[in-house]
């Protein structure tokens, strides 16, 4: 009985770490004003604790507090291609395979108060979940949030349908699209 006990226990206990902190992610630096760092450069993004995180390249180490962060988006999706030449029938896995990343702009104070930005390049998976857990340790989405359910959004009777129905409820719209094309 106390060895299923344990194990339960153990089992719980891991299950939290695992999930509270979000794995590292290996990026690529591609530009920006740091000056620690080079454009190009590959590094693994970490997620150290619930205060910042921290880009380490094999030469530099640049912490970013998420209480520093001024402005955190994702960039265009890039596509990379493996050429290899046609007659080489062996790498045609290579011609076949393509790899999607995206970038992720990031604005922020460093210790001295100077605005300094790093345009980050991850796999696309992984680019979502980071912006989630930057958003999510800021707590811009909260502020969303709570402005929204004290009925500060823009218009709080809208409906993603009104745009493509003509209904009774969005008629004043329709008729002004109607009455501007004319």
């Amino acid at each position: 009985m106390t060895k299923t006990a344990l194990f339960a226990a153990f089992t719980v206990m891991s299950c939290a770490l695992l999930c509270a902190a979000p794995p590292p992610e290996t990026t690529t630096y591609v530009d920006g004003n740091v000056a620690s760092l080079k454009p190009n450069t590959g590094g693994t993004l970490v997620f150290t604790d619930n205060n910042s995180m921290v880009f380490r390249t094999g030469l530099a180490e640049v912490a970013v507090p998420y209480a520093n962060i001024l402005r955190a988006e994702l960039g265009p999706t890039q596509t990379h291609s493996h050429d290899a030449p046609a007659y080489k029938v062996w790498d045609l896995p290579k011609r076949l395979h393509r790899t999607e990343t995206q970038l992720l702009v990031l604005e922020f104070k460093n210790g001295l108060g100077e605005n300094q930005s790093m345009t980050l390049e991850l796999a696309k998976p992984a680019a979502s979940s980071v912006l989630q857990t930057i958003e999510g340790r800021t707590g811009k989405p909260e502020e969303a949030k709570a402005a929204s359910a004290n009925g500060d959004s823009k218009d709080k009777d809208a409906w993603w349908g009104d745009s493509y129905w003509k209904t009774n409820r969005n008629q004043d719209s329709w008729a002004a699209k109607e009455a501007s094309a004319k």
